[in-house]
């Protein structure tokens, strides 16, 4: 399925998740759950858009403290924030904080591990981990009481914010292939930069080893999410049955979800 992107001025990796089909043959009503990479490079008019045209009323920020005093920024009056950082420290390639990235490189040193094996630890840990269980279900209890749409960001709109779109979608009822699509977009909403970042590399880095690891960095792969899936599948009857085990969600509270956030076909 072909996900696109709010085209905006300064942000390359926002979108509406408002159109997927979902549960019961419906779809996802639009411009109620928005995913975007950090909010500091934001052109005015990018925010008034998304408040005008899109009834912005709450940005949750996953990101951690680190982060936010790198690039900070400041919202309009009336729309909430909400610092929920997923991570309780800066963790290897995910925050984008100079201590994470400087230890990204320094991990591989060894190349004992792929940076593939070493991002899909990442991705269990903000599905699986005991922080997740507190905090994903705070997240899930925004969206219910926004009364307008609910934006999340980290800092490149991909991993942390996948992991959280991989969830409401999967509450929804979206096919595990349409939560693909949605997370391997990323590659080609930022495709620019990364291939900026390919193109100079050679520059700074010597190492090839290195450079590899850096676009790994850029990117997403279809097989976190994977693997991810396989999980569940192998360790849960249902997804209700997920949800209830690793975040005490209820049936009850997936059924809330869907009556908020799904309609009849646009």
């Amino acid at each position: 399925m072909k996900i696109k992107r709010i085209k905006l001025k300064k942000l390359k990796n926002t979108r509406d998740l408002g159109g997927l089909p979902a549960y019961g043959g419906k779809v996802i009503r639009p411009h109620c759950l928005i995913r975007s990479g950090q909010l500091a490079k934001a052109a005015p008019q990018d925010i008034d858009r998304l408040i005008n045209e899109y009834e912005l009323g709450t940005v949750i920020d996953l990101r951690i403290e680190a982060e936010i005093r790198e690039k900070s920024y400041t919202l309009p009056e009336g729309v909430e924030y909400i610092n929920i950082p997923l991570l309780d420290k800066a963790y290897l390639g995910i925050t984008r904080d100079e201590y994470s990235i400087r230890s990204w490189f320094n991990l591989f040193e060894d190349k004992s591990r792929t940076p593939e094996d070493i991002f899909y630890d990442m991705y269990e840990l903000l599905v699986f981990g005991e922080r997740s269980k507190k905090l994903i279900p705070e997240i899930f209890d925004i969206f219910l009481r926004s009364e307008k749409a609910v934006l999340w960001h980290c800092s490149a709109g991909k991993d942390r914010v996948g992991v959280v779109a991989m969830l409401i979608l999967l509450a929804l009822g979206v096919k595990k292939e349409i939560i693909i699509d949605d997370f391997i977009a990323t590659n080609r909403f930022v495709a620019g930069d990364i291939f900026k970042t390919r193109f100079f590399a050679p520059l700074v880095l010597r190492s090839r080893w290195q450079r590899r690891c850096l676009a790994i960095l850029m990117g997403v792969k279809p097989v976190y999410m994977l693997r991810l899936f396989d999980t569940i599948e192998k360790n849960y009857d249902s997804v209700e049955d997920f949800f209830l085990k690793q975040f005490n969600i209820s049936s009850a509270t997936l059924e809330r979800l869907r009556n908020k956030f799904l309609t009849e076909e646009l």
